[in-house]
């Protein structure tokens, strides 16, 4: 039986080259993306830009997970500290100046002015606070808590109609379900982040 010359098969086989090329880059790119996250570098690019350090101290003194306030910060303003929507929220919780002013006194501050909430630290101790008072009215009950969050305690109540916890299809308005997805999925995201840090002994100190 006859073989076919390499270059007759190279011929027979249209764009095999390209295809080769393009699987070896993928598998190229594919392997230093693993490389870049696994290394732990990916954490400490972003870390400055999360604020690490002043959401580890407030959830912790609220008892809260820091990646999940992690991820409310990173859904509500991308860790933009100086972040305002077009409601007049503003910074990294999107906080608004009314509720600041009346959680102001419960975290020790006389009063807060838009500018303050533009402060890291001043928008994630009354923020946390907040949230914290938000936990305790919906106690293990972190879609409640988020839905009260984004769209407020009564309508959060209404929707629940005295169940013992709110499923995701009773929040009626888009956007707030759509918040409530966002938190949930990156929190897993930071989630799976953390473990792969932790699966390959990667530790990091805790200053920015």
């Amino acid at each position: 039986m006859a073989t076919m010359p390499m270059n007759e098969l190279r011929r027979s086989v249209p764009g095999a080259p390209a295809a080769h090329r393009t699987l070896w880059l993928a598998v190229l790119a594919a392997g230093l993306a693993v490389i870049f996250i696994y290394s732990g570098t990916a954490w400490v690019w972003f870390r400055p830009v999360l604020h690490k350090d002043l959401i580890n101290k407030y959830a912790a003194e609220y008892h809260f997970d820091p990646l999940w306030v992690m991820a409310i910060v990173k859904v509500e303003s991308g860790f933009s500290s100086g972040a305002e929507s077009h409601r007049g929220a503003v910074g990294l919780m999107q906080l608004l100046p009314s509720t600041a002013h009346e959680l102001a006194p419960e975290v020790g501050l006389s009063d807060v002015t838009d500018e303050d909430l533009k402060n890291p630290d001043t928008n994630l101790r009354v923020g946390v606070h907040y949230l914290a008072n938000l936990k305790r009215l919906f106690p293990d009950d972190d879609i409640a808590v988020l839905s009260a969050w984004n769209a407020g305690p009564g309508i959060t109540r209404q929707w629940r109609k005295g169940k013992p916890y709110l499923e995701l299809e009773d929040i009626e308005y888009p956007e707030t379900r759509k918040f409530v997805r966002h938190v949930d999925q990156t929190f897993g995201y930071l989630k799976i982040i953390q473990g792969w840090k932790h699966l390959f002994g990667i530790a990091h100190s805790h200053g920015n």
